[in-house]
């Protein structure tokens, strides 16, 4: 099996370490302080890192790679009284019809100074409704694997993709990139970053300038970097012969899609991701050959022999630019390949179960409450999947514990500006909080759901989580989306537009943190138009 040295570790890093998606830790006394923040920034682009699991990782960046185990962030003043029961009132407001009753909300304030009066509540809570009652979450589960991938792997890491020779037979060693493009590497592509043509022409480099093989070079292909079932049990069958997800491979092309065949809408899955890159890369390395007159012929799976002699190799985008694609675009396939490169950057075998278990034993390592925590993927597409609004909310809290939270911050959609929001909060009752919520949606046929930071006209941020279950259907989807920004509007105290002078009292961090709200349009439904890779359960339509 490919050697693997993540650098899950550091000194003083804590060991814990658009179609529709079906679908923190500061504590003290049990309960998390940092959900109102006046003056850490959270939306600044993407960082740059190199991780390879079939090689040593590399990170070159200058930003810090691994969490840190004393990260305490600016923490600014809870919200009044008089601005908390206007927020109560506005949420009870929005709920009160009784039109999902399947639902959870969970409110964080700073200090424990303000209680909710539910009987869910806890010491330091804003809001709370249902906030411990076990929801399906849809695709904000993302946010639980993409704070497990924070705490164990290097951020700053590339994922290594590489051509080994042994005697007359090559190797193609899979590396966990399953962004590889099957053309020249693009390093201004997260998508396609390394390039399988590339890694060829290398490849036929260094093949003609050694020994001349007798004849044509099988290709073997090594996927030993995964281990056990590549279909997860918990998958609706639909899901997966409609493509909404698909085996799970440690190599292949544009997160397991066709390419040129696949919109965000209907992805076309090939039979088998991997052996279609293995493909690709003995295309590719036929016309690269062909002046030297080399040849190369598929050969089957076979682990490279240990002293094989390296060849060729390309480099993924960073794992943070890998984890941002997955969150902006709420990536199914590539949130299962970064669950399990999380799980072997723990120290685990690289499989979906190992994955979900360094899900879990991260959470709780962090002190995140897991008791009513179901897992049955890493990625949100199981309706067995159980996530409380407390639990979502923790970990959000966490991430914004980091000292990277700047940065981490900016993997989750901005409303009305990238990823899954870019086309919500347009009614009038959400629009005016675009540019102000940053939040992972998850969307089911069943399921609404949203979790994030809400920046209110004074600067303060609230952390927040929302969840709708047994929406009925497609066609109640829109109207569910609808409530959901509209309750993330209200929380974020954005309902109706800020008085200028209110905006202007944010302060100058609030305002370089955020990019500067999309335009405003005209409400409209967003029924046509589904976010980026969120996969509808069966019997439901996108």
């Amino acid at each position: 099996m490919p050697s693997f040295n993540p650098h899950a570790q550091t000194p003083g890093r804590p060991h814990a370490g658009r179609t529709l998606t079906r679908r923190a830790a500061l504590t003290l006394g049990g309960m998390f302080l940092l959900t109102a923040c006046g003056s850490a920034a959270v939306d600044q682009k993407r960082p740059e890192e190199s991780a390879s699991p079939s090689g040593s990782a590399s990170g070159t960046a200058s930003e810090p790679a691994t969490a840190s185990a004393s990260a305490t962030p600016s923490l600014a003043p809870a919200l009044n009284a008089e601005d908390a029961e206007r927020l109560r009132s506005s949420l009870d407001k929005l709920f009160a019809d009784g039109t999902y009753p399947q639902y959870s909300i969970l409110v964080t304030g700073l200090d424990g100074g303000l209680t909710g009066t539910g009987a869910t509540t806890a010491p330091g809570d804003l809001y709370a409704a249902n906030a411990d009652a076990a929801r399906v979450p849809a695709s904000t589960f993302k946010i639980l694997t993409f704070f497990t991938l924070s705490r164990h792997a290097n951020l700053q890491g590339h994922l290594t993709t590489r051509a080994v020779r042994q005697g007359d037979a090559l190797y193609l060693v899979a590396g966990g990139d399953s962004l590889l493009g099957a053309g020249a590497s693009d390093p201004k592509q997260v998508v396609g970053r390394a390039g399988l043509a590339t890694l060829a022409e290398q490849t036929v480099k260094a093949v003609a300038a050694g020994d001349k093989p007798t004849g044509a070079m099988p290709v073997y292909l090594d996927t030993a970097l995964f281990t056990g079932p590549s279909v997860n049990p918990g998958w609706e069958e639909g899901d997966v012969s409609s493509g909404q997800i698909t085996p799970i491979h440690p190599i292949a092309l544009e997160s397991h899609t066709v390419p040129g065949k696949s919109t965000a809408s209907n992805p076309v899955r090939p039979e088998d991701a991997a052996v279609a890159a293995q493909q690709a890369f003995v295309d590719a390395l036929n016309t690269a050959g062909k002046e030297s007159g080399l040849s190369f012929t598929l050969a089957e799976r076979a682990t490279a022999p240990t002293g094989a002699t390296e060849v060729g190799s390309v480099e993924s985008a960073t794992l943070f630019e890998q984890a941002q694609h997955m969150m902006l675009e709420s990536d199914n396939a590539l949130a299962e390949v970064l669950g399990r490169y999380a799980a072997i950057a723990a120290g685990r075998e690289g499989s979906a179960e190992a994955a979900q278990q360094t899900v879990r034993q991260t959470l709780t390592d962090a002190g995140v409450t897991v008791e009513n925590l179901v897992q049955a993927d890493v990625c949100g597409m199981s309706l067995t999947d159980r996530v409380t609004a407390r639990i979502l909310v923790q970990t959000v809290a966490l991430l914004n514990a980091d000292e990277r939270a700047e940065q981490l911050m900016q993997a989750f959609p901005l409303a009305g500006d990238s990823g899954t929001l870019a086309d919500r909060f347009a009614a009038a009752n959400s629009v005016h909080a675009r540019g102000f919520v940053r939040a992972k949606t998850g969307t089911l046929y069943t399921v609404s759901s949203l979790c994030g930071v809400a920046t209110r006209p004074d600067g303060t941020r609230l952390i927040f989580a929302i969840i709708l279950n047994d929406l009925g259907g497609a066609e109640a989807l829109p109207a569910a989306k609808e409530r959901v920004d509209a309750a993330a509007a209200a929380i974020a105290d954005r309902s109706s537009a800020p008085s200028a002078s209110a905006d202007a009292s944010a302060g100058a961090s609030a305002a370089a943190s955020t990019p500067a709200p999309a335009a405003a349009s005209a409400p409209t439904s967003e029924g046509a138009s589904a976010p980026v890779s969120e996969a509808p359960a069966t019997g439901a339509a996108s």
